[in-house]
């Protein structure tokens, strides 16, 4: 029977002891922005780089969240404030910036884990639907990146920035936008790793394939259901794993790295099919 998975994310307590092959010190002294930081990936690169010692500042649409997010963070004893930010729009993001840096200080980490999306025949998106996830996941990614690259530029400092993108290699049936989207970030975040190379900015990604976080939810049951089928590893991976992975592109671990994807996937991008709608029945029988 296939595998059924109806448990999402991680809880605050497992963050908070979950164990890290890093050290507690490893980013003392870095201040660490973090898009998204109130729930799944984001969340738990908050509560990884926050135990390492960075002082952490989330972001995200909503504040509740955002501010539940830091509470138990600060709660257990980390550094983490929380800021509300629109990344779609850049006046807000550059505003963002401003704050952050004239209240918590200047920002050493950037990481992009800001994202929406939704499955759906392509036939079916209405222009809505495609430039909600597009503006979300390209146009605020990027707004976020170019913020962060000016600050680091005027101020004559070095800058890390990680993108939270999919695995794009060979598209994903129901998730056009989404791999619009993100190819989008892969290929700016390549370019302008050569462009920013001279100021000392890195720029590299993460592209994670079925996690078990809250955005599971917006997919049916039947597809979830087999979604564990789709990688070689056979099951999905923790947000925490792709927070380790996180943790290593902001280290000095990864200093000699620019312009890379680091597929976090299972195997499931040699191996395997994943259809976020179920698979449709001209694909069971090959007719």
């Amino acid at each position: 029977m296939a595998e059924q998975h109806n448990t999402f994310g991680m809880s605050n307590d497992e963050m908070a002891s979950r164990k890290t092959v890093y050290a507690n010190d490893t980013f003392a002294g870095k201040r660490v922005l973090i898009s998204g930081g109130g729930s799944g990936i984001g969340k738990a690169s908050a509560w990884l780089y926050g135990r390492l010692g960075a002082n952490v500042v989330i972001c995200g649409r909503t504040l509740e969240k955002l501010e539940s997010a830091a509470a138990a963070m600060c709660d257990a004893g980390l550094n983490v404030t929380s800021y509300p930010v629109n990344i779609r729009d850049p006046e807000n993001v550059e505003l963002l910036f401003e704050t952050v840096w004239e209240k918590e200080g200047a920002i050493d980490i950037v990481v992009n884990s800001a994202g929406g999306q939704f499955p759906q025949p392509a036939l079916d998106f209405s222009p809505n639907g495609w430039k909600s996830v597009v503006d979300t996941n390209l146009n605020g990614t990027w707004f976020m990146m170019q913020a962060a690259a000016k600050k680091w530029r005027d101020h004559n400092r070095p800058g890390n920035i990680i993108n939270m993108v999919v695995v794009i290699d060979r598209g994903m049936w129901g998730m056009a936008h989404t791999c619009a989207a993100r190819a989008g970030v892969i290929y700016a975040s390549k370019s302008v790793a050569v462009e920013w190379a001279p100021l000392n900015i890195r720029i590299n990604c993460i592209a994670p394939g079925i996690i078990n976080t809250e955005g599971m939810k917006v997919y049916p049951d039947e597809a979830r259901s087999h979604f564990t089928r789709s990688n070689a590893m056979r099951r999905f991976a923790s947000p925490w794993e792709i927070a380790e992975a996180c943790a290593f592109l902001g280290s000095d671990a990864s200093n000699f790295m620019t312009g890379e994807v680091i597929t976090m996937d299972g195997g499931g991008h040699l191996w395997g099919d994943l259809w976020p709608l179920g698979k449709p029945e001209y694909f069971k029988t090959g007719d």
